[in-house]
């Protein structure tokens, strides 16, 4: 007697319901840590960006000759460069921050000698979480995380 071994190829509609429902779920009770971590991440890596473009203004400075200029405008930043023939700021880049918060005393200017016009001070927040940097004349960034 010839016994009939049935294979299965794929699920049924039903399993692949169910599985999707299952992920569906899981993905409805994740949602406020991801919310979380999402806000945490764009503080974050503001920061992150602003400090670099502070120093890459420092270096830029140096290399062209001519002084560069970070303006904060809440809740965006621009780069700005002078031009010595117009004796005006000519605006290189602009970059906005939508959820969050940007703080400066000044506008700080790099110039070429590799030093800084004066002390700034700019605070980046969000409902996350508040950093500081602080930035001396000597060009040193220091990142200050506030509670």
């Amino acid at each position: 007697m010839k016994e009939f071994i049935l294979i299965r190829r794929g699920y049924t509609l039903f399993e692949g319901l169910m599985v999707l429902s299952i992920f569906v779920v899981l993905f409805i009770l994740s949602w406020p840590f991801l919310d979380r971590v999402r806000g945490r991440y764009d503080l974050e890596m503001a920061v992150w960006e602003i400090h670099s473009k502070m120093n890459h203004l420092k270096y830029l400075a140096i290399k062209d000759s001519v002084p560069y200029r970070l303006r904060i405008i809440n809740p965006s930043y621009s780069v700005e460069k002078y031009e010595p023939l117009s004796s005006q700021w000519k605006k290189v880049e602009h970059k906005v921050f939508p959820h969050l918060n940007l703080e400066a005393s000044n506008s700080p200017i790099f110039y070429p000698e590799g030093t800084v016009s004066n002390l700034a001070s700019i605070t980046i927040s969000n409902a996350f979480g508040k950093y500081r940097l602080t930035l001396a004349i000597s060009g040193r960034i220091k990142i200050i995380r506030l509670t």
